[in-house]
């Protein structure tokens, strides 16, 4: 059993638009007073003791301290002045003022008996406010962060109000009792509706906002009549919503709702995160995100979707990095479906992404729980979670990317239902301009191939493992045989080149838009480039191309063929076309069939960016593997084992490749052309 904390206000009337975070106080000699801690940037404002003209100073951590206790003075229509209780004066901005709220100087504000005072002015959420001069004009900035948050202190209560009856809120598994004591009649309010037991039990299920009032008629003193506002929040162990309200529905008619999420920032609530509009994020800290779901029938997990939110590419900050999800179905015990970490999610505002996961399991609840966030700010925001395929309005197409001759191309596509966004790649076209035997369009030279293209500003994925450099120094040690076609990778990243650290604005870092996990410094990465090469000519040639921060280790089928320490040089406003480093390759480190290129980056401090491409003659590319019978993305004996009992027993169960010269037929002629490569002929 825990106490919830009461906050206890004044209600006045009042003609803004949004309910205010604060009492109005009539005067700071009038009881009762309701004072605040004021923050902003996350640090708490204080005024320090001593002078006419007090400095406004701010601290990491709050203080019981009467110079860190403000109130405010007014009403909604002339404004309220921002009063200290150390200095006993009204807070006052000096003669340096922006204009601009965003801006990033620290201004003079002070505190100081004047006339020229604040209005409270509503910038985003509830309790996010921008200090207003009356006299100038001006916004108050302190420090990047320039709003407010207002949070309150204590009520310093007046001996004609000592009689007021005592509220106490206590909780238990599925329910709190509210009880009001002392002189005075009491009536208790869940929502709209009066409830006449002063000592009701309400179940709690939903946040409810409850008000008492408590009106003093004891003979021979003044009547005041007080309204006590508290919330109750939901109680995480209270039990399933018995009349939920669906919001979402998946592509199979299963409806979902949430039933409480963890404390939000700036008003934005884990509601968001289910509300059927990609527009609205839920926002929390990384130690508090989490939202629990309600879905109309029990059901198994094929697959679940976050949204970005709004700003991704410029709000990285917040992005989510690692997480899990839960299912239940008693809405107490939790069975984990699905973990990712460090998963690279897009930078890119409101887009959908999905991630299989092909449970078998049937649960009637689920939660969605953040494990890590991106480490640079307290927060982590996400616009949508969704389970299972969604049952999506019309995808209506609001850009377009061209494919070129040499790489993909991307369009982007709007849910008319709910604004979430997702992309298409386009094929490349393979028409290349060749003049004087070079392509007009991509460079690349006449009888010269990619198989693998730098993305620029186009997504392609790689499979990679993330790590960092460990406390005491040293680098993690390689997964064993990561390097080499027959690693099984199917747990590891799928990894959006080119990776880059947002926070570079300059050359390929500006190109490579999309998300990687340098946060920081000293981290690395291990990246699987897998090819199928079905012919290699005599005079084949390979050259790799590629832009890197900092060292690189470059593999081909295990075999180490370049080795760079250091970061590549790129100038201010350059592209990969004019900044990359280029190596040869000797074509006897490939093979037909199944070939891997394997890359090793090690990012040691500043920067941090990959990309590359390979370019190649006389090489062609498919998505078979001659004399891989059995489809295992190998050529071995056990191919031919199988030709042989499919020769002797008509066994299809392990043929997916038999007929190897094209005749349509499967003979001993298909055995020996495998037992050829084998043998490396």
């Amino acid at each position: 059993m825990k106490k919830f904390l009461i906050i206890l206000s004044l209600l006045i009337g009042t003609s803004m638009a949004h309910a205010l975070p604060f009492v109005p106080t009539t005067s700071p000699e009038t009881k009762p007073i309701h004072w605040y801690y004021l923050k902003t940037g996350g640090r708490f404002v204080y005024a320090s003791e001593g002078g006419e003209n007090a400095d406004i100073a701010a601290s990491s951590s709050s203080q019981n301290n009467d110079a860190y206790y403000w109130c405010f003075v007014g009403n909604s229509s002339s404004g309220y002045k921002i009063y200290n209780r150390a200095t006993k004066k009204y807070l006052y901005a000096g003669e340096f003022l922006s204009s601009d709220y965003n801006d990033s100087s620290i201004d003079k504000v002070e505190t100081r008996d004047n006339n020229t005072f604040y209005i409270y002015t509503m910038y985003g959420s509830l309790k996010n406010y921008l200090c207003y001069n009356t006299s100038n004009g001006f916004y108050t900035t302190m420090g990047k962060d320039s709003y407010f948050t207002v949070t309150e202190a204590f009520v310093e209560q007046g001996s004609t109000l000592s009689n007021l009856p005592d509220i106490n809120v206590e909780t238990f598994n599925d329910h709190c009792v509210v009880t009001a004591t002392g002189t005075g009649e009491v009536h208790l309010y869940i929502g709209n509706d009066e409830v006449n037991n002063p000592h009701t039990i309400m179940r709690t299920n939903e946040d409810q906002h409850i008000t008492a009032m408590a009106t003093n008629k004891d003979p021979g003193k003044e009547m005041a009549t007080v309204y006590y506002g508290f919330t109750v929040p939901k109680l995480e162990s209270s039990g399933p919503n018995p009349n939920p309200t669906f919001t979402r529905y998946d592509a199979n008619g299963v409806g979902y709702c949430v039933e409480y999420g963890g404390a939000e920032q700036y008003g934005c609530t884990a509601q968001f995160a289910l509300d059927n509009n990609a527009d609205t994020y839920f926002q929390a800290s990384p130690d508090n995100f989490y939202v629990v779901m309600q879905a109309s029938v029990p059901v198994a997990v094929k697959q679940y979707s976050l949204v970005t939110a709004m700003d991704a590419l410029y709000v990285y900050e917040y992005m989510i990095r690692s997480w899990k999800l839960e299912g239940s179905n008693d809405f107490y015990n939790w069975t984990l479906i699905d973990t990712q970490k460090d998963y690279p999610m897009p930078l890119v505002d409101l887009t959908e992404v999905v991630i299989p996961v092909n449970d078998t399991r049937k649960f009637r609840y689920f939660k969605f729980t953040c494990t890590e966030g991106a480490g640079i700010y307290n927060g982590v925001r996400l616009s949508e979670i969704w389970i299972n395929k969604q049952n999506h309005g019309q995808w209506t197409q609001f850009d377009f990317k061209s494919s070129t001759c040499g790489a993909e191309g991307e369009r982007y596509l709007k849910c008319s239902e709910c604004n979430a966004k997702k992309s298409e790649l386009v094929p490349p076209d393979g028409n290349h301009f060749f003049s004087d035997g070079v392509c007009t369009k991509c460079g690349i030279k006449e009888g010269e191939t990619r198989l693998i293209y730098n993305s620029q500003r186009v997504p392609h994925y790689v499979k990679a493992k993330h790590d960092y450099r460990q406390s005491n120094g040293t680098w993690p040690s390689a997964p064993q045989g990561w390097n080499t076609p027959g690693f099984n990778d199917s747990n590891w990243l799928n990894l959006p080149l080119g990776t880059a650290n947002p926070g570079h604005t300059d050359g390929p870092r500006y190109q490579l838009r999309y998300n990687s996990f340098w946060y920081g410094e000293y981290n690395c990465y291990w990246m699987r480039f897998p090819l199928i090469l079905t012919e290699i000519a005599n005079d084949a040639t390979f050259t790799f191309n590629c832009v890197h921060d900092d060292n690189m280790v470059v593999y081909v089928n295990g075999q180490e063929v370049i080795n760079k320490e250091g970061w590549c040089e790129t100038p201010y406003g350059s592209t990969f076309a004019n900044t990359h480093e280029s190596y040869s390759i000797p074509a006897s480190a490939f093979h037909l069939g199944k070939n891997v290129i394997a890359v090793y980056m090690q990012q040691n401090f500043g920067g941090a960016f990959f990309d590359c491409e390979l370019v190649t003659t006389g090489v062609t590319a498919g998505d078979v593997i001659p004399g891989d019978v059995n489809g295992d993305g190998l050529v071995s004996s056990v191919d031919v084992t199988a030709l042989y009992n499919y020769l002797l027993n008509n066994d299809t169960t392990a043929i997916v490749n038999g007929d190897q010269d094209g005749d349509g037929v499967i003979t001993a002629v298909d055995i020996t052309i495998i037992y050829n490569i084998l043998l490396g002929n």
